[in-house]
């Protein structure tokens, strides 16, 4: 993927092709980590240089049923679920924000 607005030529440097960039940086955004995995009491989630507005996080069981939780928002960007009554198995926690049009899913283990 290549930053909009940001020209690059391709050159040739031994065997090996590469692209220039020049002085373009490439940002990264919305960087979500969930802890610890494998999770016995709680799940953290935590969405590092976000530009979400209005975050939903939405859990499923493994095969797709939605599980009511309410996410505790610990500080800015940093949430936190209590899992522990829930049984042993595989969690899909997505991560969703209509107003950006960002979604994405993760999955975890609870103990």
């Amino acid at each position: 993927m290549v930053a909009v607005g940001t020209s690059y030529s391709q050159g040739h440097q031994g065997q090996g092709d590469f692209l220039d960039f020049g002085d373009a940086s490439l940002e990264v955004k919305n960087r979500i980590e969930l802890y610890p995995n494998p999770a016995v009491e709680y799940i953290n989630v935590e969405i590092k240089e976000s530009d979400l507005k209005s975050t939903f996080i939405i859990l499923h069981n493994i095969i797709g049923n939605i599980i009511e939780i309410k996410p505790e928002k610990v500080s800015e960007n940093k949430y936190r679920l209590d899992i522990k009554d829930l049984p042993a198995g595989y969690y899909l926690l997505s991560v969703k924000d209509p107003a950006t049009k960002f979604y994405r899913t993760y999955k975890f283990l609870k103990r």
